[in-house]
């Protein structure tokens, strides 16, 4: 099942898989899948996404000017990598993945890591009303498959 916002720019794909509560998990940013299709739990991550921090850091401006040195900041800031890295799902374990809310906007930003050439960086930037709309409709499928 996909849930998207209006554009398909932000939104996640849960897939019942045969075996105990295992499911197929992407997100998908800038409207392309991210994430691999191995089985997971995902109790974790959607405990990660309902509880995303809010950032006011001048520094993120970077995003709107250099992806690359944008996830760069991430990459070396203690605070910034450890308060917007999402992790605890196995179908991101292949990807970098950073998401947070800054003002009344939702930002995620991704790249396939472990790439021997920089990978593209996938980036979206939506409401937080719309955000909270696509994972309260995929929570309330993952809850109901339980």
């Amino acid at each position: 099942m996909r849930f998207l916002d209006d554009d398909g720019q932000f939104g996640l794909l849960v897939s019942p898989l045969s075996g105990h509560r295992m499911l197929r998990f992407h997100l998908i940013v800038d409207g392309r899948l991210v994430g691999d299709s191995e089985g997971c739990i995902i109790g974790s991550v959607m405990t990660q996404l309902k509880n995303r921090p809010r950032i006011d850091d001048r520094r993120l401006d970077l995003l709107d000017i250099d992806l690359f040195k944008f996830m760069e900041l991430l990459a070396v800031d203690e605070f910034l990598h450890d308060v917007t890295t999402m992790s605890s799902v196995e179908s991101l374990d292949r990807w970098t993945v950073y998401s947070y809310v800054r003002g009344e906007r939702f930002i995620i930003v991704a790249q396939e890591a472990g790439t021997l050439e920089p990978s593209p960086i996938f980036m979206t930037n939506i409401e937080e009303v719309d955000f909270n709309s696509v994972v309260d409709a995929a929570r309330n499928y993952w809850l109901n498959l339980q």
